[in-house]
């Protein structure tokens, strides 16, 4: 399970606009316990959902109230026993519009691949 991209500094409002996107790059999981946390400590749990091999799940600041920083930001992934899973972070400031994307290993910033 992976930090796949995310959008931290939208054209237009940031609480409408922000996004992050998970992607299962192994067997089909339950996220039962499983969290997102940014770089301030706030958390979102991802309850009940399932996973898939292959399939992305986005996350809308609209919905999960968890904010996104524009400026030197982190987002950390966590399972259900709590151990961190994956990182993701960026130093400077984020690109209006721009997502941080991942390909392969190497994160930067890009148009965003996800239908926001």
């Amino acid at each position: 399970m992976l930090i796949n991209d995310w959008l931290p500094n939208p054209i237009g409002s940031d609480t409408e606009g922000e996004w992050v996107e998970l992607f299962n790059d192994g067997e089909g999981i339950s996220l039962a316990g499983w969290r997102l946390e940014n770089d301030a400590g706030k958390k979102v749990f991802l309850g009940g959902r399932s996973l898939e091999s292959g399939e992305y799940l986005t996350l809308h600041r609209s919905k999960t109230k968890l904010p996104l920083r524009n400026q030197d930001g982190g987002l950390f992934l966590y399972n259900d026993a709590g151990q961190l899973i994956h990182q993701v972070s960026f130093k400077g400031s984020a690109p209006e519009g721009k997502s941080f994307s991942r390909s392969g290993d190497r994160f930067f910033f890009a148009e965003p691949t996800q239908e926001a």
